[in-house]
């Protein structure tokens, strides 16, 4: 990698960072996108890049997280079975597929999906505070194994962290605040990666370029190297804003970022 694309790697690890911090979720929704706007089509190396950095996010944000006190810890370690279970799936899903391209348009589709629902969540009237809602929480296993299902499966064949859907879910499953939400989907995220990584690593020998060319674990650790500080520093600041600023503005910025970045996936405006 030359100057210009580390310097540019950096900036989207930075990005990722800030915003999987600020929302709960590993980055990748935002890394892999950018990355494929800036250098190209790899899916497969982005995703085990995205992997390794989103450990470096959860690293950044879980302390800020922890310190607040917001992290619903009964019903993290009741869902993390059924995440770690199921990123295997995940990840097999994603070997079978004929071409790597798909997994593209698998990413912009669920791009699409992710702003859709984030902005209608909030243009309804519903709070979007840390004020306690009025019916009770729901933290037992029924919630756990479809919100860790879900997680895993998704983590494991977009190679993200799988808060970007965990966080949704837990809205309307768990009736948790949205700093609540976000702080559980930070600690979900860093076992599901873990597992999401090592998969990922022990299978890249069975999968290829779009030009068919082979990648190496060399590829992707460079890439995450990259990616890794910055994306360290900004989780850290995102995660500290979650507990500081109205969630409203910032929630549809993001829905609007994904939008904007599924049309480009999709090839709309390249």
């Amino acid at each position: 990698m030359d100057a210009s694309a580390i310097a540019i790697s950096a900036l989207i690890g930075a990005t990722g960072g800030v915003l999987g911090g600020l929302f709960g979720i590993g980055g990748g929704i935002v890394m892999i996108p950018l990355l494929t706007v800036a250098h190209g089509s790899n899916p497969h190396l982005y995703q085990c890049a995205s992997l390794m950095t989103a450990l470096v996010v959860a690293a950044g944000s879980l302390p800020r997280h922890i310190k607040a006190r917001a992290i619903r810890w009964t019903f993290a370690l009741r869902t993390m079975p059924f995440s770690l279970s199921t990123v295997g799936a995940g990840i097999a899903i994603g070997i079978l597929l004929p071409d790597p391209l798909w997994l593209e348009r698998i990413f912009a589709v669920f791009l699409l999906y992710v702003a859709t629902a984030e902005a209608m969540h909030r243009w309804r009237p519903v709070p979007t505070t840390s004020a306690p809602s009025s019916a009770p929480e729901r933290t037992g296993w029924g919630p756990a194994s479809l919100v860790g299902s879900a997680m895993g499966t998704l983590s494991g064949l977009l190679g993200i962290g799988g808060g970007v859907v965990a966080v949704p879910l837990m809205r309307v499953l768990n009736r948790f605040d949205i700093r609540t939400t976000i702080a559980t989907s930070a600690l979900l995220v860093l076992p599901t990666v873990v597992v999401g990584t090592i998969l990922k690593v022990t299978t890249l020998s069975s999968v290829h370029a779009p030009g068919g060319a082979s990648i190496s674990i060399i590829d992707a650790l460079t890439l995450a190297g990259t990616l890794a500080p910055g994306a360290f520093v900004g989780a850290s600041v995102g995660a500290s804003l979650v507990h500081r600023v109205p969630m409203g503005k910032l929630a549809l910025a993001f829905a609007l970022l994904c939008a904007l970045l599924s049309l480009r996936m999709m090839g709309i405006g390249a």
